[in-house]
């Protein structure tokens, strides 16, 4: 069983709205304006921000920040960037020592709804402060942010309050959305990828999370003390994992949704950080390159390990007060799982090829063999199986039969027979008050359409009046 025990933190929490924003900026030493200029390779600019002292760099339309390292190193030293306008890019940039917390280190946003930006090569992995408020990147929803930010390259790790924050202008109703692309987080605190817009999707590629060691959180945190966080949280819209490698949750809420294409998580994940990935201050400033990576061996090495148990079904509960009861049968074998940050509770029972269990804000996952024969949940769940999202209803219900009458004259009816447990399939056929399912025995009527059904057992017995045509298909893993 998999529960979620701590609280989390509030959707606003850590919004930095206009007055906070100009009392913080008015108390700043120095203001640095980004310049077009670039530096030469493996060349760049040392700032030395003065112990106790935040320095503000604003970067503007159309600008590029790049090659600088920031010395952060004296006690209480920080920075923050802002950006303004579209087409600005910030690009190797390394934060040298703790972020002492208090705000953001880097608060961007595109103002343009067509506008696009680019972060790269960044490096924020020296960690936050213990218990301080507020985290490494947060998009600026005040802006508001309304266009498109990539992040490419970016290492943050250790921060408090949230790594990468991108669900901000979604909160406030703004369509801007942002990707990240073979970038590294770890062990950031409440969320390590938080994002999503109301409009446009997010894509997350080729990037690792890895959620242990997560700091406890402290001024600003709804549950002070707690060290609970998410690998990634969707809020508001789509997001896209393709190819990623994830240890730890993955979360869901207020509409949020996530797909996964070629995505290893839990035990099967390789968590060594994407090549080129900064992972130190100053190989980003100096743009050097960083990780030289080695995923393709691993992930051969693991892909070897997984044979024999090719499967995967996840059951995701985003509310942790009350409890969804679920039960499945596979032909095969089949063992606990970490995938999706997949709990390995002992009250979840495994037994002859039967599951029996119940998950409450958490996730419980299952490798398996053969055939998915029978599957009931009692309660609200998300499920997962394969890396796609599946309705309860056709989970156990491997077969499918479709009744075509789009090239018959007139109306067919028809009735049929399995052996099993039966159920109609909206996604294929239609749906009307002359179809009726009755225990194992369907009856109904097409005209110029199609009616579809997902069934398990044998198809018993088939009888079509009229000129429709019907066939059976199966899923193999199901």
């Amino acid at each position: 069983m998999a529960r979620d025990e701590t609280a989390r933190g509030s959707k606003r929490k850590g919004l930095l709205n206009r007055r906070s924003y100009l009392k913080f900026a008015g108390a700043t030493a120095a203001t640095f304006a980004a310049t077009g200029s670039t530096v030469g390779a493996n060349e760049y600019e040392t700032i030395t921000v003065p112990a106790g002292e935040t320095k503000s760099i604003a970067v503007g339309d159309g600008e590029t920040f790049e090659n600088k390292l920031i010395d952060m190193s004296a006690s209480g030293a920080s920075v923050l960037i802002t950006t303004s306008g579209s087409g600005w890019t910030i690009r190797n940039v390394g934060f040298k020592g703790e972020h002492p917390g208090g705000h953001y280190l880097m608060t961007p946003g595109v103002s343009d709804p067509e506008g696009t930006a680019l972060i790269e090569n960044v490096y924020m992995g020296d960690g936050q402060a213990p218990r301080t408020k507020s985290g490494g990147i947060w998009v600026d929803a005040n802006l508001p942010h309304q266009g498109t930010i990539t992040f490419r390259n970016v290492h943050i790790a250790g921060m408090i309050d949230n790594g990468l924050y991108g669900s901000g202008p979604g909160a406030q109703g703004y369509g801007g959305n942002l990707h990240v692309e073979s970038s590294y987080f770890k062990g950031n605190t409440i969320s390590n990828v938080r994002l999503n817009s109301k409009t446009r999707p997010c894509n997350v590629t080729n990037t690792v999370i890895d959620t242990t060691g997560a700091q406890p959180c402290g001024v600003g945190c709804s549950a002070p003390g707690s060290t609970n966080t998410r690998a990634i949280w969707s809020w508001y819209g789509e997001t896209h994992l393709r190819n990623c490698d994830i240890v730890g949750d993955i979360a869901t809420i207020d509409g949020g949704t996530v797909t996964e294409t070629n995505t290893r998580t839990g035990e099967a994940a390789d968590l060594t950080p994407p090549k080129g990935v900064p992972m130190s201050a100053e190989q980003a400033a100096s743009g050097a390159g960083g990780s030289s990576g080695n995923r393709k061996q691993a992930a051969q090495q693991k892909q070897a390990k997984a044979q024999g148990l090719p499967n995967v079904l996840s059951i995701s509960s985003s509310d942790a007060s009350t409890e969804a009861n679920y039960e499945f049968e596979v032909t095969g074998k089949v063992k606990k799982s970490t995938e999706r940050g997949g709990s390995k509770s002992k009250e979840d029972t495994i037994e002859n090829g039967t599951v029996s269990g119940a998950v409450a804000g958490g996730t419980d996952s299952y490798q398996f063999a053969g055939t998915l024969t029978k599957f009931s949940l009692d309660g609200n769940a998300t499920l997962f199986l394969n890396g796609k999202r599946v309705t309860p209803g056709k989970l156990g219900l491997p077969k499918t039969l479709v009744i075509d009458g789009s090239k018959g004259d007139g109306v067919s009816t028809y009735s049929f027979d399995v052996g099993g447990s039966v159920a109609k399939d909206d996604d294929l056929g239609s749906i009307n008050d002359f179809d009726t399912i009755s225990g194992k025995r369907v009856k109904g009527r097409v005209i110029d359409g199609t009616d579809a059904y997902r069934f398990s057992g044998d198809l018993k017995r088939i009888e079509i009046d009229g000129g429709a045509k019907a066939w059976v298909s199966v899923e193999q893993n199901q």
